[in-house]
């Protein structure tokens, strides 16, 4: 069973955005999020220290995610919205 991460001041542009990502732990999060949002865009699985990977582990560090547990969805990501003026 999937647990649902709702993850905020993600995806920055002028404002923060965010993700909505069903996986089972925060680890694997991090990796669809890395696979998403990094890999996808630079081709390059080395790309942690980008942007991206920083707006995430600083979200996750401040607390500015949610967790839903036990949700019947499948993994991956849900939505998400670039953060815009």
């Amino acid at each position: 069973m999937n647990n649902l991460y709702i993850i905020e001041e993600v995806l920055c542009c002028y404002a923060g955005g965010m993700v909505v990502i069903a996986a089972p732990s925060l680890e694997r999060c991090r990796e669809l999020f890395l696979d998403k949002f990094v890999r996808e865009y630079y081709r390059d699985s080395s790309c942690e220290t980008a942007q991206e990977m920083r707006e995430f582990d600083a979200a996750i560090k401040n607390g500015d995610y949610k967790v839903i547990e036990n949700v019947n969805h499948d993994e991956g990501i849900i939505s998400f919205l670039h953060g815009s003026s």
